[in-house]
C-alpha cells in the first residue's frame, strides 16, 4: 500500500507534463512498484517501490515509499547523509540513489534529481532528444490543429476537461505522429455497424491522464450496454488488460456477440476448448463491465454474475479465479451490499479474531490503569470466574479470545497433544500468557503483541478493484463499510483507503512461535509426556509464560481446596440446650455459680472450635455437632489431610511407569545398536511382530505416534522418536 503522505502522485504528474511519459507496472506480485522509462532505448530513469523500513534500516513495519533515481557517480557521497536520502535499494548503489517520499525531501529538490537521471539515461544517438533539432511552430492559425477542426469533425474529446491543446506547440527533433488507438482504422471496404462506430468515436486518443482507460471504457460501455447483434466470429483475441479500443472492427463485432449469447444463457456455445474458441480476454472484458455496473439492473444481480463466471471459467485460469475473489470483495463494498453475501467466499473469521484480540489489548490497558470504560464495547461481562483481580474474564471470553489467537498463530494449539486432554488448561494459560507478553513489550515503551505481530493498525490508502480496468462512476464523498473493527474501508471525496493492519492477511509466524512455548511450558508444568524441545531464545518473553502458567495452577490449588464454613450462631442454640439440661440438674443455691461458669464454656467451647478448624487436629465425642446447614463430622472434615500447596495438580496422566518386558527392552537396546532382532526374536522363541506391538502400545501415551514401523520384514525405529525413547526408558 502507498502511504498517504507519499509525493510519488505529484511526480508521476511532473514526469507525464514534461516527458509525456506514463509509469508501467512490471511485477504482477508487486503492483504497486511503478516504473518510468525512455519511449525509444526503454532504459529505466526512475523506479517507485513501497518496503518495509527493516528493509531500508528504518522503522520495522512501517511502509516507505520511495524513488530510486539515476546519480552521476560523484554526486551520490554528498547525498547519502542527509535526511531522506539513502544507499539505492534494488538498483546499483554504484549510480543510484534511494529519496524517501514522505516529505523528507522536498519535492523540488526531487524533480531536479529527476531531471538529472532522465539526462544521464537517455540515448543520446536518438535525435528526438537532441537540442540541436529543436523546432517551433505556430499552428494557431492552422486548420488542422484547431479546436473548431474536431468539433466540426464531432470528435468528443472532452477538450475543456481533459485536455489543453495550446496554441503553440513546440515539437523536439523530428517530427512523431500522434499515438492512435491500438484498434487501427478501418478500411474502406468494411462494414461497420452504426452503433460501434460511434462507440469508437468516443474514445480520446490523446488523452494521457492517469485513469483514462477507466473513463473511456466506461463512457463507451454504458453507450453499448444494450447492443446486441449476431455476429460469426471467427478470429482470436489476446490481450492483457483488454478494453473496447485495442480491438480491431472484427473483434469489437465478435466481442459483443459473445456478450449477447452470454446473457441469453448460450454459454455452452463457447467451450474453451474445441473448434470454437473464445479468448479468455473477452471473459476479462465482461467482468470489467459488471464491475462499472454496465448492463446490470441491480448490484446483487452483478454480484450473482460473477459467482457464475468465476464458476464456469476459473478453472480455466487461475488467476482469474484469484481476481474475482478479490473483486467479490470489494464489489459488496463498492455497491454498500450485504455482508452476508460473501459468506463462504471470503473467509471474515481472521478479520474476527483481529478484532477479538484487539478489544482483549485495550481491556489490558484498561486494567492496568484502573480505568475500564464501561461504556466501550468489548467481550468482558460481568461474570467474573478468576481470583485475579487483573484477569476477570468468564469462561466463554477465554475460550473466545484462544480461538482467536489460535486462529492467528501459524502453530496450532488446538492440534497439541497436550490441548486434546486439558482443554481448559491450555485455554487458560494460554489466554494470561499472551497478557503478560503484551504488557511486557508495553512496559518496555514497544508496540503490544498484536502490533508486534501483523504491524502497525493505521489507515491505508486502497486501490478499490485492483488488476482490473473499472472507473470509480460512483464517486462517494463520505462513505464508510465496516467488516469489523479490523477492516473498515472508507472513500473521501472519490479517495479510497483502508483502516487495518498491515500484514493482516496471513497468520503470524512470531506468534506462532509463542504458542509453541506456552504448549512446552504447558506440557512441562503438568508432567506431561512428550515433551517439547524450547526454539524460542527470549528469556523475559519465556520467564512471562512461566510465570502465568505458575499463577493458573496456584489458583487451580487453592480452588481444589474444600471450603469449610462454621456459622457460629447455632452456639446460642447449643447454649441454650445446654441451659436448659442444666436447670434440670441443679439446685437453685448452685444457679448464680452456674451461670458463670456456662457463659466462659461457651467463649471456651467457640474457641477451641476455632482453633481446632485451622489446625485440622481436634478430637471430639462421637456425637455429631451442628455446624452450618448439613451434619458435618468435624473428625472427619478436619482429619481430611489430602490438601497441600506443594501438591501437583492432577492431570490424569500416565504416571511413568511404562509395563515394557525385558525382552522387549532387549529389542529396543537392539534396535537402537543395531543389533539383528530378528535373530534374537528367533533365538528366544518370541513372535517379533507381537513384541513390537506391545512397545508401540506401551510407548504410545507418552510420544501420541508409533515408535518402531517395519520395513518389509525388519522392524526400525522412527528416527524422530530416538531421543524421546532413550528419555523415557532411561536409556544413556
Amino acid at each position: 500500500m502507498i502511504p498517504s503522505d507519499s509525493l510519488r502522485h505529484e511526480i508521476l504528474e511532473y514526469s507525464l507534463n514534461k516527458y509525456n511519459t506514463k509509469p508501467i507496472y512490471p511485477w504482477t506480485l508487486l503492483p504497486e512498484y511503478a516504473v518510468l522509462r525512455h519511449e525509444s532505448s526503454l532504459k529505466w530513469y526512475a523506479l517507485f517501490i513501497n518496503v518495509d523500513g527493516q528493509r531500508l534500516g528504518l522503522t520495522p513495519g512501517r511502509i516507505y515509499d520511495v524513488i530510486d533515481l539515476r546519480c552521476r557517480e560523484e554526486d551520490i557521497s554528498s547525498y547519502l547523509g542527509k535526511r531522506g536520502f539513502l544507499p539505492a535499494y534494488h538498483m546499483s548503489k554504484k549510480d543510484w540513489i534511494t529519496i524517501l517520499l514522505d516529505g523528507s525531501v522536498d519535492l523540488e529538490k526531487i524533480i531536479e534529481l529527476l531531471d538529472i537521471s532522465f539526462e544521464i539515461t537517455r540515448d543520446h544517438k536518438d535525435l528526438s532528444s537532441s537540442s540541436d533539432y529543436n523546432k517551433s511552430f505556430d499552428i494557431s492559425n492552422d486548420s488542422k490543429y484547431n479546436r473548431s477542426f474536431y468539433a466540426d469533425k464531432n470528435y468528443d474529446y472532452n477538450i475543456s476537461k481533459d485536455i489543453d491543446i495550446p496554441a503553440k506547440v513546440t515539437f523536439t527533433g523530428t517530427y512523431k505522429d500522434q499515438p492512435l488507438s491500438f484498434g487501427g482504422r478501418r478500411r474502406a471496404d468494411e462494414s461497420l455497424p452504426p452503433k460501434i462506430a460511434q462507440m469508437k468515436e468516443l474514445y480520446n486518443v490523446l488523452d494521457s491522464k492517469p485513469g483514462a482507460d477507466g473513463y473511456y471504457f466506461y463512457k463507451q460501455g454504458k453507450f453499448m450496454e444494450d447492443y446486441e447483434e449476431p455476429y460469426d466470429f471467427r478470429g482470436r483475441f489476446t490481450r492483457y488488460f483488454p478494453t473496447y479500443h485495442v480491438m480491431n472492427n472484427d473483434q469489437l463485432q465478435g466481442y459483443f456477440d459473445f456478450r449477447r449469447r452470454f446473457r441469453n444463457g448460450e454459454i455452452d456455445a463457447y467451450s474453451l476448448s474445441g473448434s470454437s474458441i473464445i479468448s479468455l480476454s473477452f471473459i476479462y472484458v465482461y467482468l470489467y463491465e459488471i464491475l462499472c455496473n454496465i448492463g446490470i439492473s441491480d448490484p446483487e444481480e452483478g454480484f450473482r454474475k460473477l459467482l457464475y463466471i468465476d464458476e464456469v471459467f476459473g478453472d480455466k485460469d487461475p488467476s482469474m479465479h484469484e481476481y474475482i475473489q478479490d473483486w467479490l470483495k470489494d464489489y459488496v463494498v463498492y455497491y454498500n451490499l450485504p455482508e452476508s453475501l460473501i459468506d463462504g467466499v471470503y473467509d471474515k473469521s481472521f478479520d474476527d479474531s483481529l478484532s477479538t484480540i484487539l478489544t482483549y489489548e485495550n481491556y489490558i490497558r484498561d486494567v492496568k490503569g484502573d480505568k475500564i470504560n464501561s461504556s466501550s464495547e468489548n467481550i468482558i461481562n460481568d461474570n467474573k470466574t478468576s481470583k485475579d483481580p487483573a484477569f476477570e474474564l468468564s469462561e466463554d471470553d477465554v475460550h473466545k479470545i484462544f480461538e482467536a489467537i489460535d486462529a492467528l498463530s501459524s502453530y496450532s494449539l488446538k492440534g497439541s497433544l497436550f490441548y486434546k486432554k486439558n482443554p481448559k488448561d491450555m485455554e487458560e494459560i494460554t489466554v494470561r500468557a499472551y497478557r503478560n507478553v503484551s504488557l511486557f513489550y508495553q512496559e518496555h515503551n514497544k508496540p503490544m503483541l498484536l502490533e508486534k505481530c501483523f504491524g502497525a493498525k493505521g489507515v491505508y490508502p486502497y486501490h478499490m478493484f485492483r488488476k482490473a480496468i473499472f472507473y470509480d462512476h460512483i464517486h462517494y464523498e463520505d462513505y464508510e463499510y465496516v467488516f469489523s473493527d479490523a477492516r473498515i474501508y472508507r472513500c473521501r471525496d472519490g479517495h479510497w483507503s483502508l483502516e487495518t493492519f498491515y500484514k493482516a492477511d496471513s497468520k503470524s509466524s512470531d506468534l506462532g512461535a509463542i504458542c509453541k512455548e506456552i504448549d512446552r511450558i504447558c506440557r512441562r508444568k503438568f508432567s506431561f509426556g512428550h515433551p517439547l524441545q524450547q526454539k524460542l531464545n527470549l528469556p523475559l518473553i519465556i520467564q512471562a509464560i512461566s510465570d502465568a502458567a505458575d499463577t493458573y495452577i496456584k489458583e487451580k490449588e487453592e480452588a481444589a481446596k474444600p471450603k469449610i464454613h462454621i456459622d457460629f450462631g447455632k452456639l446460642s442454640g447449643i447454649r441454650k440446650d445446654a441451659a436448659y439440661t442444666r436447670d434440670q440438674l441443679i439446685t437453685e443455691e448452685e444457679m448464680s455459680d452456674e451461670d458463670e461458669f456456662m457463659k466462659f464454656e461457651d467463649e471456651v467451647l467457640a474457641s477451641n472450635i476455632t482453633e481446632s478448624v485451622s489446625n485440622k487436629s481436634v478430637a471430639l465425642s462421637d456425637s455429631k455437632l451442628q455446624i452450618g446447614v448439613d451434619d458435618i463430622d468435624i473428625r472427619e472434615v478436619i482429619s481430611n489431610d489430602n490438601i497441600s500447596n506443594d501438591k501437583t495438580v492432577s492431570n490424569d496422566q500416565p504416571s511413568g511407569n511404562l509395563l515394557i518386558s525385558e525382552h522387549q527392552m532387549n529389542i529396543v537396546n537392539l534396535l537402537l545398536a543395531g543389533g539383528n532382532v530378528i535373530e534374537y526374536a528367533a533365538s528366544n522363541h518370541l513372535m517379533l511382530a507381537i513384541e513390537i506391538d506391545a512397545i508401540n502400545e506401551a510407548l504410545y501415551d507418552e510420544i501420541g505416534d508409533t515408535v518402531i514401523e517395519f520395513d518389509g520384514d525388519t522392524p526400525e525405529l522412527v528416527e524422530d522418536y530416538i531421543y524421546d525413547i532413550k528419555q523415557i526408558l532411561g536409556i544413556r
